[in-house]
């Protein structure tokens, strides 16, 4: 049973743990800002998702800890990052996340080709028609990306138990 919903929270702009998560073990004596660390790093809703690993990290960190900080997630954060992997997996996520992670190789080949760049004959390696057509190709990568976040995010609501999706707290019962 995927109990991706009740993991972490952030209230009050401070990540909280569910009653489910407290009795998980790598999340155990985790100080509220790397609980936050841990949600912001590994989450697929998380802003900072769209970063490959170690750009993401360096952002998380910056945004929780300040850029100042000599923070560095030690074994146990890392460890509650891995759990909270893969509690929240399902397929739907490991394939946005393969989506998301092709989307950045992507943007890094369009960043950088260069067509420039001969062959040792002196034929250009990068050919203008190629980067057209596949620029032209983009609008449907973009789209094929969002609709598997729509896929994903119907998924989890269809997981949650609660009407449309709304949380109830302590104050609804």
């Amino acid at each position: 049973m995927s109990l991706r919903n009740d993991l972490i929270h952030i209230v009050d702009n401070k990540a909280v743990l569910s009653g489910y998560a407290l009795t998980v073990i790598e999340f155990k004596d985790l100080k509220p800002k790397e609980l936050a660390f841990v949600y912001f790093t590994t989450d697929h809703k998380s802003p900072f998702s769209v970063y490959e690993w170690e750009q993401r990290v360096i952002e998380v960190k910056n945004s929780i800890f300040g850029v100042d900080s000599k923070f560095t997630p030690n074994s146990k954060v890392l460890a509650a990052c891995k759990k909270y992997d893969k509690l929240i997996e399902t397929s739907a996520v490991r394939l946005l996340r393969a989506a998301r992670e092709s989307v950045i190789k992507l943007e890094k080949y369009f960043r950088d080709i260069d067509l420039t760049l001969i062959d040792d004959n002196g034929r250009p390696i990068f050919h203008a028609k190629d980067l057209i057509n596949n620029l032209e190709k983009m609008g449907k990568v973009v789209d094929g990306l969002r609709n598997l976040e729509e896929i994903v995010k119907k998924e989890e609501q269809a997981a949650n138990t609660n009407r449309g999706g709304i949380e109830v707290n302590k104050y609804s019962m």
